[in-house]
């Protein structure tokens, strides 16, 4: 694990040239915070909160769900039920189905203050789309998704790791509104895909991450039905920790 994080501190360098010490003060770069826990945990309300918390120019999202790969990785189906069937044998809750390469580039870049053009996935097509999304750097960058936690090569930029605990039923409750109501699903795919791999993929993958987390959040419990919204004070909870942790390190 990394040991302690100094922040906001001039660091001296020998000159080669002179022998004297000179001081050389270096680019803050973003503090990053990954957040992940099961599909349907809360972690992205936990996310957006956090992002309209830190105020505007702050802070920017950065979803690695946009990272799955394009469809044209797979194959290149000719019919419908070619694409389909290509579909069906995907294993989205896996890490190898997102392009982890690209997202490491990107994030990269974001931290050393850079501008990034993000894919945009399209999920009602199963495929990457020609648009992209212009993501500015900001002081705090938030990653969050399902995989946030368990890909190894971007361990060494996170600064700040939280994971999301909910109970299953209540995270499959909301993951059947979400993707029937937002992704025009059936209930029907969605609870074959949740038995076949999601179930599965979750404790391989993703809940070993809470126990390495620098936070576990527990969620509240937020109803999964109707168009709901977590109470402030339910929010300002959750956030709590996370608040505590940016001042602490001298972000906020």
């Amino acid at each position: 694990r990394k040991g302690p994080l100094l922040v906001g501190r001039p660091f001296f360098m020998e000159s080669v040239v002179t022998g004297r010490r000179a001081l050389v003060m270096s680019k803050k770069k973003s503090f990053l915070i990954a957040m992940s826990g099961g599909s349907g945990s809360g972690k992205s309300t936990l996310a957006v909160a956090l992002l309209e918390r830190l105020g505007p120019g702050k802070a920017v999202m950065f979803g690695e769900d946009a990272y799955y790969h394009p469809m044209s990785y797979y194959g290149t189906p000719k019919t419908e039920e070619e694409r389909h069937a290509l579909v069906a044998g995907i294993n989205y809750d896996d890490p190898k189905s997102k392009e982890v390469d690209h997202l490491v580039s990107d994030l990269r870049a974001l931290k050393a203050g850079e501008t990034i053009e993000q894919p945009i996935y399209d999920y009602e097509k199963h495929d990457r789309s020609k648009k992209t999304r212009r993501i500015e750097s900001a002081p705090v960058l938030i990653l969050e998704g399902i995989h946030a936690l368990s890909m190894p090569k971007i361990r060494n930029y996170i600064d700040l790791s939280v994971y999301v605990d909910t109970p299953d039923d209540l995270r499959l409750a909301r993951r059947i509104r979400r993707d029937v109501i937002e992704r025009g699903r059936t209930v029907d795919s969605v609870l074959q895909q949740y038995m076949s791999t999601v179930r599965a993929a979750h404790y391989r993958f993703t809940y070993p991450a809470m126990f390495e987390a620098d936070l576990v959040i527990a969620d509240e419990g937020v109803p999964a039905y109707g168009d709901v919204k977590p109470s402030a004070e339910a929010i300002d909870r959750m956030m709590a920790p996370v608040l505590a942790r940016l001042q602490t390190a001298g972000v906020i």
